[in-house]
């Protein structure tokens, strides 16, 4: 079967970096924020074997992927048309989405805006979630968590690079070791990373190797290329209206680490009849005592459901 590969492709103009492996139905993994391809090295080789095509990218403004300097080409509609294109810079004609953090919310959109190019979508803490007339995504994070929430802190350009590469081993290790289910906020006299507490030692299931991965990367890029896609949150709500009230028609499942920080979002939206509304052939389970990044904290777990959905699918 090989091992991972690497190249760089061209994708609705820009110049994406992807990690592959295998052969047959295309299978691509999303990572979020703030993360690479990296993310998903538990479940590039297993999904491989299993008889697909695994391509996990560095999201548009991670990693060795472009980062366009105009911080305004980071919509989703821009995020969505680089993985539209990138089914078909593969030669493909569909695929199967799996995603993380804010490469789930793409995964949902693609199949929002582009259904006939998903065949079926994964996402790891993060539904689906329809487009509000009158709130946008920052102003129901807002609702939940007040004005210092960790998305509102983000907006302003410079303020979360200073925060975010103050220490950014230090950052790493506090993302990953975060187990509250509450979003993150900022204080009067605190930043949002300040405001995180600083682990004693790692989670078991997380090395210093992984880590050195992240900062590395980091180091050498900043932040702001994914901070971008928090600077458009509000400027894809305007541009997603047209999609208001459409629901999700291919088939989804959602796996959910009940410490995760939106956990109680999430479960209040999934538990209600809106998701069944909203996706009629929508699936979701909770995956007790996981928190954010429950790909690497759990692997085995998520890959026995990725593969058991993509099987049914």
């Amino acid at each position: 079967m090989g091992e991972i590969s690497h190249r760089i492709v061209e994708a609705n103009g820009i110049k994406m970096h992807i990690a592959e492996q295998g052969k047959g139905p295309l299978v691509l993994l999303l990572h979020g924020f703030p993360s690479l391809w990296y993310t998903w090295r538990h479940q590039i080789p297993v999904i491989a074997n299993a008889g697909y095509h695994v391509v996990a990218p560095d999201m548009r403004g991670f990693g060795q992927t472009e980062a366009p300097e105009d911080p305004t080409k980071y919509t989703f509609l821009n995020t969505v048309g680089d993985v539209v294109s990138l089914i078909h810079t593969l030669g493909e004609k569909q695929a199967c989405l799996v995603g993380h953090d804010w490469g789930a919310l793409v995964t949902w959109l693609t199949a929002l805006l582009r259904p006939d190019v998903v065949k079926c979508v994964v996402t790891l803490n993060v539904s689906f979630l329809p487009r509000d007339p009158k709130y946008s995504i920052l102003d129901q994070m807002r609702a939940m968590a007040g004005e210092r929430v960790y998305a509102m802190e983000w907006q302003e350009p410079g303020k979360a690079e200073a925060d975010l590469e103050r220490d950014i081993k230090q950052t790493f290790e506090k993302l990953y070791a975060y187990r509250t289910p509450e979003l993150l906020t900022a204080t009067e006299s605190k930043s949002v990373l300040e405001n995180m507490p600083a682990p004693e030692k790692l989670p078991a299931w997380i090395t210093d190797e992984d880590i050195k991965v992240y900062v590395e990367t980091f180091s050498k890029t900043g932040f702001t290329g994914g901070l971008n896609w928090y600077r458009n949150l509000d400027r894809s709500w305007e541009l997603l209206a047209p999609w208001t009230g459409l629901g999700i028609s291919v088939p989804g499942f959602v796996i959910v680490g009940d410490v995760d920080l939106s956990a109680k979002f999430t479960r209040s939206y999934l538990e209600s009849p809106r998701f069944k509304a909203d996706c009629p052939n929508g699936e979701y389970k909770f995956i007790p005592g996981c928190a954010h990044f429950i790909q690497e904290e759990a692997p085995e777990v998520i890959n026995n459901l990725i593969l058991e959905y993509l099987k049914r699918h």
